[in-house]
C-alpha cells in the first residue's frame, strides 16, 4: 500500500515514467498470486492552466497556507506549503516545497495491465473521497 501520492514525488531528476513501470514490475514479481497493490497518484487538472491556486486550512493554534502551480510542459506540480503553529506566546513557521510528477490515470492503468495486473481505479478509499486531481488504483496479481 502506498497512499497519499507517494509515487508522484520527484525526489530526483531520474524519477520518470520508466522508473515507475520498473517499480510496477518489481512489485508484481514480489506479490503472490491474488496479491494486491493499492496506491494513488497525482494527476493533471489540479490547477487551471496558466494559474496558481492559493488556499488555507486552519485549526486551533495553527494555520496552513498552500500554493499550487502546474507546469503543463514538464507535467509537474509545485506545491508550496507554509504553516504556522502557536508555541507558547509565539508562532513557529515552517516552509516546504513539494515537486510532483503528474500522470494520466489511463496511462498508469495501461502500464499496470501490461505488467500483468488486473486494475480497478477509484476516486476514494471507501467513504473517504480523494481530492481533485488524484486517482487510486487497486492492482491485483491474477492467479496463474
Amino acid at each position: 500500500m502506498s497512499i497519499d501520492e507517494c509515487l508522484s514525488y520527484l525526489f530526483d531528476s531520474d524519477n520518470d515514467r520508466q522508473i515507475l513501470v520498473q517499480l510496477f514490475h518489481r512489485i508484481y514479481n514480489a506479490l503472490t498470486p491474488g496479491g494486491v497493490f493499492i496506491f494513488d497518484i497525482a494527476t493533471t487538472g489540479q490547477v487551471a492552466q496558466g494559474t496558481t491556486s492559493k488556499g488555507f486550512t486552519e485549526g486551533e493554534n495553527w494555520i496552513v497556507l498552500v500554493e499550487k502551480h502546474e507546469d503543463q510542459e514538464q507535467i509537474t506540480l509545485t506545491r508550496r506549503i507554509i504553516s504556522f503553529r502557536k508555541v507558547g506566546e509565539h508562532y513557529r513557521r515552517s516552509d516546504e516545497v513539494h515537486y510532483l510528477r503528474l500522470y494520466e490515470a489511463t496511462t498508469v492503468e495501461s502500464e499496470l495491465q501490461r505488467v500483468g495486473f488486473e486494475v480497478e481505479t477509484t476516486h476514494s478509499y471507501g467513504k473517504y473521497l480523494l481530492s481533485k486531481g488524484h486517482v487510486a488504483f487497486i492492482a491485483r496479481k491474477l492467479y496463474e
